[in-house]
């Protein structure tokens, strides 16, 4: 290693100061992020164009009535999974907002429910982390909740999680749900939430005042 890769190489402390002002950038302002709806392109109809076009201060605003005008929809180029070209699609934009207590809590009851055994993954990782995949459904529920984000999110009935679970299920790849959660945990900031626990209970508890004894 060159003296110059040296001095550039971060100290481990470093490292941690970057990794935090990241984590601290989740909490403060969320995250963003779209994700490509299995549907064709529809055009605005002619009619429609040739209004517009005609009669510019009375343009007719069309939307696309397969999906919900609460949607926020936009039309985008994007690559290709081969990377070689481009595809047009819907792109559905999702955010992420600093997550509520009461938001953190019930995702909180969610991760309970997932059983993962290391030693057990060291032993067999590939069956092992096929029987992982049953967490899915859960895994898009964590990050259904995170995106609404309200008190809906409490009621475990709530037809809103349930619709956004089953939009993430049906469009999501396995590493895209995968990744989004790894940042949905960061968001809940668990680490730090630990550390001011423990700072908490280090405190010198008061000592009971010595009574005046009577003789």
């Amino acid at each position: 290693m060159s003296e110059e890769n040296k001095k550039k190489e971060l100290t481990r402390e470093q490292k941690l100061a970057i990794e935090e002002k990241a984590i601290q950038a989740l909490l403060d302002m969320g995250v963003k992020f779209s994700v490509p709806l299995k549907m064709e392109i529809k055009t605005q109809p002619k009619r429609i164009s040739w209004w517009n076009r005609h009669f510019p201060n009375h343009q007719i605003i069309w939307h696309d009535d397969r999906f919900p005008k609460d949607w926020d929809v936009s039309i985008e180029d994007i690559p290709e999974a081969d990377r070689q070209n481009m595809q047009t699609v819907y792109l559905r934009r999702f955010y992420v907002k600093p997550l509520y207590l009461g938001t953190i809590d019930r995702i909180r009851a969610e991760y309970l429910n997932i059983e993962f055994d290391e030693e057990k993954i060291q032993v067999a990782p590939g069956a092992e982390s096929k029987k992982l995949f049953k967490y899915i459904p859960t895994m898009a529920k964590i990050a259904a909740m995170a995106v609404i984000n309200d008190k809906r999110v409490t009621d475990p009935e709530n037809e809103d999680v349930k619709e956004l679970q089953a939009f993430f299920i049906e469009h999501l790849t396995v590493n895209t749900l995968s990744r989004l959660v790894s940042i949905i945990s960061q968001m809940m900031n668990t680490v730090g939430f630990t550390n001011s626990i423990r700072s908490i209970v280090e405190l010198p508890q008061p000592t009971k005042p010595k009574q005046n004894r009577v003789e």
